[in-house]
């Protein structure tokens, strides 16, 4: 923005906007990430005051396997890898299909979940002024730091892709 004149974010500082936003000072995170990215992100996450109560790493090194994870290992590892102090969950990796999967990861943690392509998203929107509020995409894009209390997710091979 300093050299350019113009906003501007990135997947990782989206990642401490959208944390901030939401209310969330103590995370978990959820990476597929190999260990020493992961604990990058967590460093990067700790300049933007964010702690990280919990990081578990899949050890992943292509996009390519990253985008094989499907509904229910998603869901599996984000639960497993949760921490009972934590405000929120966060997936940081863009190759992660979990758009359409927001809603039962946020309904079966029971608290909010931020994952890559959302963050990214959100602050691109954020800094161009459009902040409405918008159903089906997790408690950042509802505007609240809460998750509606509702069914959990059942954890089922349907609707994997």
């Amino acid at each position: 923005e300093k050299q350019y004149g113009v906003p501007a974010t990135s997947t990782s500082f989206a990642f401490v906007n959208a944390a901030q936003a939401i209310g969330a000072r103590r995370v978990a995170v959820v990476a597929t990430y190999p260990q020493d990215v992961a604990e990058h992100f967590v460093q990067f996450l700790a300049a933007g005051s964010i702690e990280v109560l919990s990081l578990s790493s899949r050890g992943i090194i292509t996009a390519t396997e990253v985008g094989t994870l499907d509904r229910v290992k998603v869901i599996e590892l984000a639960v497993a890898n949760d921490h009972p102090d934590a405000e929120a969950v966060l997936l940081p990796d863009t190759a992660l299909h979990t758009v359409a999967w927001l809603e039962d990861l946020e309904a079966r943690l029971g608290k909010p979940v931020l994952t890559a392509n959302q963050v990214s998203v959100w602050d691109g929107l954020r800094i161009a002024g459009h902040t409405r509020p918008c159903d089906g995409l997790g408690a950042l894009f509802r505007g609240t730091r809460s998750v509606p209390m509702g069914k959990p997710a059942v954890v089922t091979d349907a609707g994997n892709s």
